[in-house]
């Protein structure tokens, strides 16, 4: 504006003058004394200022009309008069020129507002407003569209709240989120002083309903749009009590509001004044009374997830499990709001529903005939039992560090739950079950007849690959057990462009890191010394540097390194290293190394999770730095691990075995070959060439023991200790036959109608097809947009991560809800299908919206 005006002038003055003329005088008539400062700082090249004041008009006189006839002079008149004789210089004003400045129509020009009558008596009560250069500049940066004065009065009101959002929902939503106490509340504070009061107030009440009373505390709007945000997705029925606060009519658009804020930066804040809500008017009471099914579909209150899982935890531990309503529960909470400051409590109970599917699959027990029947049911199913166990643990371990206290006390009942229904039942049945097939056999041999053996690992896996010409990279990574192996190798497929199948064999016994590291080098004999090492042809194999001379002497350019070594390295050096070996040997130790201790065996669940993670960066290691194609993954051992303190009749004295005890650990002991034992299976160590005879304690018993953990533990012959997975990994190129890329599980609208003649409406999607192998789960975002792309609708999420191979059991359905705006039949909208977390749109089909609704704000 100082920049037009200056310049307008400047123009003024330069223009050539009239004939008998030889300089110029402009009055600039200012009566309303707008532009007085801005005269102070105005300085004009060649042309004096006089400024007015009423008391100078004589001296002024005398300057323009006897003191100096040569100057060019602005004078600056911010004086009226009523009575025209009163005006002392007007006979030099008729011989001069005339210069106004309409300080309303220059702000308009600046904010290209049409000429309104309307515009400008609005911008005129505003005045207290654009006394601040900042405030008008933060109205010009919104660059509105004024063809209707209401959007005038939303860009004032959200510059005075402090927010970039100039819609209605926009400035409600910041009133908001300065705080619920209205005298303290900074934009209410604001409007009050440089805006209308009464225009917010109107503009809420036409947009929500609530009428505003004097005096009220914010909360109470607060409560009108989230009991209206409530009665869209809750049945009237059940909200009962609440039900008089809410605006039938304005449900729509609060429930749009609170989804747009939803979707915003800002949810944190939502979150307090929804807490703050739903304790004024003791919601969570109210919503206990009510059924699951009644809570399902709403989200605005954070409550209503803690009523959801507290009636779960509570039925838990009342041994009442509704498996298959818990996992339809959870599968819908998942997308909704809140769920993440949760989701280790849906994660868990998630869990306890499958492990109780699992029981009532096999609710009768594991009666298999023959221990073969039963290996190939426990590494096909029976494992991920141990596997639903463990992300329990993992769930439950990770709610323990959250504040809330809420839900702890339950938690930690639905824990004492899961651990006699795996302990008690799982480990007792599966470990009676397995123990009395094998014992006939294991008394005579430590290797079960018809199953793969740990100690033909290197002819069976590795020397067929180096046969063919290839190089083989072997991770071993410590006590990595077949229930974690097997998720890995889910991970690989989905996550890498190689193929990876899983199987298993017998581990060494006793099932325990020399034992099994031994087995898997390359060997003629295994031998068990005296003093209890192991020695693979007659050579040490226990440190990473003996077990490489064992290797080189299958292959002089043999290499054997750790995890943490090889990681150190600089690309150069790691394929330095690697550059004449036909097979690399690679330790790893995640598990073990947390497990074996005392101090830190109630993080072993975790650790797994650790252990995958690292394994998956070594194979993109190997496969991007190194070139390699084929991987084994494999491990020394399993592990027993139970979170629960174990009761006395868990554990076994030393004194139940007679004889010279040469080795002692929870879960085996070796002595004399003429030693006998209680309670005890002795299994003869023939397998290491030696006389000494090995023992293990039924089921899962422990042996006492000063040092190390009691609750993890490994050495003995149960599945989840001798059972040792063999992940088969080929890196597949981009260029091959064979190779086949991974896919997200792609959603399919099956609804057929493609026109909306209501504000809520319903879509059916379906998942092409199951998660499984190359196909990988995938999060969706689906929304109605306009032909620019805007949501005009509410924003939902699909989660395709369906297994089943029943078509029926993929399909979702969605409700959506229009937002408050103007709609036209003959404009083009669009189902946006996005995948979540990017700007993919996997599909976009048109449809028409015939809805009459208009609600502009004019004043």
């Amino acid at each position: 504006m100082r920049i037009d005006i200056e310049q307008t002038l400047r123009d003024r003055f330069a223009a050539p003058l009239q004939d008998n003329y030889d300089r110029r005088i402009i009055f600039w008539q200012d009566p309303d004394g707008e532009f007085a400062a801005f005269v102070d700082e105005l300085r004009l090249d060649g042309v004096k200022i006089l400024k007015l004041t009423g008391n100078n008009n004589f001296a002024a006189k005398q300057i323009l009309s006897h003191t100096d006839t040569k100057s060019n002079y602005l004078v600056y008149n911010p004086l009226s008069y009523p009575d025209i004789r009163d005006n002392w210089l007007l006979d030099i004003e008729l011989y001069s020129e005339e210069f106004r400045a309409d300080l309303l129509s220059i702000r308009m020009q600046e904010l290209n507002m049409p000429a309104s009558v309307q515009l400008r008596k609005i911008l005129r009560s505003y005045t207290h407003f654009f006394e601040n250069k900042e405030r008008m500049a933060r109205l010009k940066a919104l660059n509105s569209n004024y063809s209707k004065a209401g959007q005038l009065h939303i860009d004032i009101m959200a510059v005075l709240a402090g927010t970039s959002a100039n819609t209605v929902s926009g400035v409600i939503r910041a009133v908001l989120m300065n705080g619920l106490d209205i005298e303290s509340n900074e934009a209410i504070t604001n409007i009050r002083k440089f805006g209308h009061e009464d225009v917010l107030w109107e503009m809420i009440n036409r947009y929500t309903g609530y009428t505003y009373e004097e005096g009220t505390s914010l909360i109470t709007l607060a409560s009108h749009i989230l009991l209206a945000t409530l009665s869209v997705t809750m049945e009237t029925s059940c909200l009962q009590g609440p039900e008089k606060l809410i605006s039938e009519s304005h449900r729509q658009f609060c429930y749009s509001l609170i989804n747009e804020w939803d979707h915003s930066e800002d949810d944190d804040e939502l979150y307090d004044i929804a807490r703050a809500v739903e304790e004024h008017h003791h919601l969570e009471k109210h919503f206990d009374a009510l059924d699951v099914a009644d809570l399902l579909n709403s989200e605005c209150f954070p409550c209503i997830n803690e009523c959801i899982l507290r009636r779960y935890m509570s039925e838990i531990s009342d041994n009442i499990i509704k498996a298959d309503d818990m996992v339809a529960a959870i599968e819908k909470r998942r997308t909704l709001r809140w769920y993440k400051r949760v989701r280790y409590y849906y994660d868990g109970l998630l869990q306890v529903a499958q492990m109780q599917q699992f029981y009532q699959a096999n609710i009768g027990g594991f009666h298999v005939a023959e221990y073969a029947k039963l290996w190939k049911e426990y590494t096909g199913n029976y494992y991920k039992m141990d596997q639903f166990y463990r992300q329990f643990h993992v769930a439950f371990g990770k709610s323990l560090k959250e504040t809330s206290t809420v839900l702890e006390d339950l938690y930690k009942n639905v824990a004492d739950y899961v651990e006699k229904l795996y302990k008690n039942w799982y480990l007792a049945t599966l470990g009676n079950q397995w123990t009395m097939l094998v014992s006939d056999e294991l008394e005579k041999s430590a290797a079960l007849a018809g199953i793969a053996q740990q100690a033909d690992f290197y002819r069976s896996y590795v020397k067929p690959i180096v046969t063919s010409g290839s190089r083989a990279y072997v991770i071993i990574s410590d006590a990595l057990r077949y229930e974690v192996a097997a998720e890995l190798t889910s991970q690989l497929l989905k996550e890498t462009k190689g193929r990876a199948k899983i199987s298993a064999m017998q581990s060494a016994f006793p099932s325990a890191t020399k034992f099994g590291m031994a087995a898997l080098l390359p060997h003629k004999k295994l031998q068990l010394t005296d003093d209890i090492r192991v020695l693979c042809d007659g050579e040490a194999t226990d440190s990473t540097a003996a077990r490489e001379k064992i290797l080189k002497a299958a292959y002089p350019g043999n290499v054997a390194l750790t995890y943490k070594d090889l990681i150190a390295m600089k690309q150069a050096e790691r394929r330095e290293k690697v550059s004449g070996a036909n097979v690399v040997y690679i330790y790893h130790n995640a598990i073990d190394a947390v497990g074996d201790k005392a101090t830190t065996e109630d993080q072993v669940f975790d650790a797994c999770d650790g252990a995958v993670v690292e394994i998956k960066k070594l194979v993109r290691l190997i496969t991007n730095d190194l070139s390699g194609t084929n991987i084994l993954i494999t491990a020394d051992h399993g592990f027993l691990y139970s979170y629960k303190p174990l009761e006395e009749s868990d554990k076994a004295e030393k004194s139940f075995v007679s004889g010279d005890i040469l080795e002692l650990d929870r879960r085996y002991v070796i002595a004399d070959g003429d030693c006998t034992a209680e309670h005890m299976l002795k299994i003869p160590l023939t397998h290491l060439n030696s006389r000494h005879s090995g023992f293990t304690p039924l089921d899962y018993i422990r042996m006492k023991k000063q040092g190390g953990g009691m609750n993890y533990v490994h050495g003995g012959i149960s599945l989840q200790e001798c059972v040792v997975p063999v992940i088969e990994f080929k890196n597949i190129r981009a260029t091959s036959k064979k190779f086949v890329d991974v896919k997200k599980a792609e959603l399919q609208l099956i609804s057929q109608s493609r026109k909306i003649s209501n504000s809520i409406f319903s879509l059916d999607f379906y998942q092409k097809e199951p998660v499984s192998g190359k196909t990988a789960a995938a999060t969706y975002e689906i929304y109605m947009a306009d032909a620019d792309g805007q949501a005009v609708s509410d924003k939902k999420t699909i989660i395709a991560d369906k297994t089943s191979n029943n078509g029926a059991d993929r399909v979702f359905r969605e409700r959506f809800t229009l937002k408050s705006v103007e709609f036209k039949k003959t404009d083009d909208y669009y189902l946006t299908v996005v995948e979540k977390g990017t700007t993919n749109v996997s599909e976009r089909i048109g449809f028409t919206i015939d809805i009459a609704f208009v609600n502009d704000f004019d004043l």
